[in-house]
């Protein structure tokens, strides 16, 4: 076994150049090379290395000499470069061993080679790219029978193929528990690969269309439907099933430069944040109309996006948790249209005789987001370099005017109910020209509904559907879209937040 060992540390001295001993500090067993101390050695002890020795994070002793793979008693480059080239399969093991022994091994350093190596790495190791967690694809969905039916039902399909799980009304459900309030809470399995819709009835009464996504966990009848108001149908609620907490908000005001006035800024933090454990970091999603998305206090139309919700449930069904940024809106409604428009050429006829269209201060918004917002939290949060942004309506085309201003900045983009109405085919033409599409693009997500019952959501309906059309005639990738549509959707948050998680799952590829 020792003649074993001394040939495998003549061979990696070749290959590395480098004279290594086998000297330890004394440590419980412990893999070399797990910096992270989650037992396996990876890409993300690489990355815990090379910030730690960019000063972003600090490391532990322990975790130091887990990482001192070459041991020779400093944490440096060489030795993320060897993990590096452990985790790519080029190397099979480290100089200092599988394991951190209980006692420090008292084998004598080899000599260096007398003859050079033949190559030796010619850069740094690039930091790897930020990774998103895979959720599972089996969901338990739960719905609180709110309304007291005497049974529930689950119509499952999917709205791109029209298969159906069963046929209608579909798969009476198990009554799993009764809650708090002596309601009862019934639950099932879904494949969310297979199924993306659901609607809960018990035969007569039903709910509308209600996405079903892994950012999805409870459902319920929303108590603001009161009456059967859209098709006869009731419009059901969200809400993270089984999470007792709420996440926390915290709210800042800046000086917004385009008209010199005081703009709140809310950071919602999901449950479990912690700012002293510096090595969980989180994405986050930049959203416009900030006002209302967490709470109803303070929205416009009495409906929330129940952002908060939504990222509870996908941490339920075992991804990440997302912190949530909302810039709110100007104070007016002109001053809301003149900052979330961007001024992208003549404006259509539809609304060239608004002055508060005209004009568009949607750059300057652009640039707070970018150059104010974005800066604050990733100075004050722990944050990983994974962005989102998503608005709806007006927030909808600024959200959009803003990724394709910054796609170097953001992962991925959100446009429910787009405004892109404001301008014709010909100058979106236009703008669109002067994009390159070539390089890594955000992915995108579409929405908008098509109620008869609301005439603006449909009016918005046509250049909303088309765009990712007009995107593809200049290059954009057709895998980095997708565009959804609710044709019993009206416009306002409430219809939003149902598709949300939808636009959370597909957006982060989860």
């Amino acid at each position: 076994m020792k003649k074993r060992l001394v040939s495998l540390l003549l061979i990696m001295t070749l290959i590395l150049g480098v004279v290594f001993s086998l000297s330890v500090n004394t440590a419980a067993a412990q893999l070399f090379g797990d910096v992270d101390s989650d037992d396996e050695v990876t890409i993300i002890d690489v990355t815990f290395i090379q910030r730690s020795l960019a000063g972003v994070i600090l490391l532990d002793d322990a975790a130091k000499t887990r990482g001192d793979v070459d041991a020779d008693d400093e944490l440096t480059i060489l030795d993320a470069t060897l993990i590096q080239r452990y985790v790519a399969g080029v190397i099979d093991a480290f100089p200092a061993g599988k394991e951190l022994p209980t006692e420090a091994p008292t084998i004598a350093p080899t000599e260096a080679p007398t003859e050079a190596p033949t190559e030796a790495p010619t850069q740094a190791p690039t930091e790897p790219e930020d990774v998103i967690t895979k959720v599972k694809n089996n969901i338990p969905i739960y719905f609180t029978n709110n309304k007291n039916w005497s049974k529930v039902n689950a119509y499952l399909f999917n709205s791109e193929t029209s298969a159906q799980l069963k046929a209608w009304p579909g798969t009476q459900m198990t009554n799993y528990t009764t809650n708090s309030l002596g309601e009862k809470v019934y639950s099932m399995t879904v494949d969310v690969t297979k199924y993306d819709r659901v609607i809960f009835n018990n035969g007569t009464d039903q709910t509308t269309n209600l996405p079903v996504t892994k950012a999805s966990s409870g459902y319920f009848v929303d108590p603001l439907s009161k009456n059967k108001a859209y098709s006869g149908k009731y419009i059901g609620g969200l809400y993270p099933y089984g999470q007792s907490g709420e996440g926390t908000i915290k709210t800042v005001s800046f000086t917004y430069p385009d008209g010199n006035y005081k703009k709140d800024v809310y950071v919602w933090l999901p449950e479990g944040y912690n700012a002293n454990d510096k090595n969980k970091k989180y994405s986050v999603l930049y959203m416009c109309d900030g006002q209302n998305l967490f709470g109803q206090a303070t929205t416009l139309s009495g409906y929330e996006w129940e952002c908060d919700e939504s990222v509870l449930s996908l941490m339920q069904n075992g991804g990440d948790g997302v912190i949530v940024v909302g810039i709110a809106c100007g104070n007016t409604d002109a001053r809301r249209n003149h900052e979330l428009t961007p001024n992208l050429g003549q404006l259509a006829p539809i609304v060239s005789g608004d002055t508060s269209y005209q004009n568009g201060g949607g750059k300057a918004f652009s640039d707070f987001v970018t150059d104010t917002v974005i800066p604050y939290v990733e100075q004050n949060y722990n944050v990983n370099s994974i962005r989102g942004i998503a608005g709806s309506s007006s927030g909808g085309i600024e959200a959009f005017y803003i990724g394709m201003e910054n796609m170097d900045k953001f992962r991925y983009v959100g446009a429910l109910s787009p405004a892109f109405i404001l301008y014709n085919k010909s100058v979106w033409d236009t703008y669109l020209n002067t994009k390159d599409f070539s390089g890594d693009v955000p992915r995108i997500y579409f929405y908008c509904g098509n109620s008869t019952q609301d005439q603006l959501e449909q009016a918005l309906y046509t250049n909303a559907t088309a765009m990712e059309g007009w995107m593809k005639t200049h290059g954009y990738p057709a895998d980095k879209m997708i565009t959804k549509t609710d044709d019993e959707a009206i416009h306002n948050e409430g219809f939003w937040a149902l598709y949300f998680p939808e636009m959370l799952s597909w957006c982060m590829d989860l």
